[in-house]
């Protein structure tokens, strides 16, 4: 309980978020069911104590309010939640899509030649692998507690944090990311993309598990 408060504390912290009253195991059960996800347990623990929002703003003539980035398991902007959830498969699409990134998974067979055969096969391989879940910003995690916490902005997949358990504790983070071995965690393509982005242009075998990207 007290990590978990910690990650609580950490996640309502930021300037421009707040907390509201964590969830019931209903609602829990809900938000998983609609998403068809599944909460790693240190997150179901965290979301029962506080669930995190942006911190309401009164609008302002001229100014645009940027959609949020912080998941609503409450179920109030079921679109939006879900659009966060597709972000880092979308994502990966997008590199594969885009002539300057033209990127490509070695994992995924030989590349082909045309962009609506790759188009093809990057859709078929990334809806086999597992489906992250928002914390906030570009922050997600997998279905388990020794989840690595990825920061993904399309290809750019980098190690924020070894495990949930190390948020809210910046030295812990930083003491853990140091001392990792890659790749870190055991998530199917995720850990490893997290390792090419990492290793990318050097000569170390991780960086040629894929080629292009931002």
């Amino acid at each position: 309980m007290e990590i978990a408060r910690r990650i609580a504390e950490w996640l309502s912290a930021w300037p421009h978020r707040a907390a509201e009253p964590g969830l019931s195991d209903t609602e829990l059960h809900r938000a998983e069911e609609t998403f068809e996800l599944t909460f790693p347990p240190l997150l179901r623990e965290v979301l029962t104590l506080i669930h995190p929002i942006r911190r309401p703003v009164a609008p302002q003539p001229g100014i645009h309010q940027s959609p949020s980035t912080i998941p609503d398991w409450r179920l109030r902007d079921v679109e939006r939640t879900r659009l966060l959830i597709d972000i880092p498969a979308d994502g990966v699409l997008f590199d594969v899509e885009d002539e300057d990134n033209d990127f490509w998974w070695h994992a995924w067979g030989p590349r082909p030649e045309t962009l609506p055969e790759r188009m093809a096969v990057a859709e078929r391989e990334l809806a086999r692998v597992p489906r992250l879940i928002p914390l906030m910003g570009h922050l997600y995690v997998a279905a388990s507690d020794d989840s690595p916490v990825f920061s993904v902005i399309q290809t750019r997949v980098y190690l924020y944090a070894v495990s949930l358990a190390d948020l809210g504790d910046d030295e812990a983070r930083t003491a853990a990311i140091r001392s990792a071995t890659w790749p870190v965690g055991t998530v199917p393509f995720w850990s490893e993309l997290c390792a090419y982005a990492s290793h990318r242009d050097t000569a170390d075998p991780l960086g040629r598990l894929g080629s292009g990207g931002f």
